[in-house]
């Protein structure tokens, strides 16, 4: 399309120095590509303690501030991918999914996988619509 172009967006505190390997978003038009969010704690690559519903959460809050930063919301949300570590964790991503998209929910898909980082119980990628 004549006239996009591909912004790099990074959350508050965030930077390229930070995580050289990817943005925590791209944006392109009125869409907002997050990268995978997963619940490590700040500068680390340590998960976040607490099992699976305290790294769930804090994994919604993270993608809370890329989506403020891109100018977005949750409202907008149009596509999750949701990546978990153990099945057994998938009636309380449900659970979790539904509280945080009560009406109107996105398109989804849920795959049980192996991460890199030992300790990680869930990883989501989001893609949202930027009003104008």
């Amino acid at each position: 399309m004549p006239g996009s172009a591909k912004r790099i967006i990074w959350a508050e505190g965030a930077s390229e120095e930070a995580t050289p390997l990817m943005a925590d978003a791209v944006r392109w038009d009125d869409l907002l590509f997050l990268s995978g969010r997963a619940a490590v704690e700040p500068g680390t690559l340590r998960p976040r303690q607490g099992g699976f519903e305290a790294q769930a959460l804090a994994v919604f809050e993270d993608i809370g501030s890329v989506l403020e930063a891109g100018g977005s919301g949750f409202d907008h949300v149009v596509r999750i991918e949701c990546f978990l570590a153990d099945a057994r964790d998938f009636d309380a991503w449900n659970r979790i999914f539904r509280e945080r998209f009560p009406a109107s929910p996105p398109a989804r898909t849920t795959v049980v996988t192996g991460f890199a980082v030992e300790g990680l119980l869930i990883e989501l990628q989001v893609i949202a619509g930027v009003p104008a």
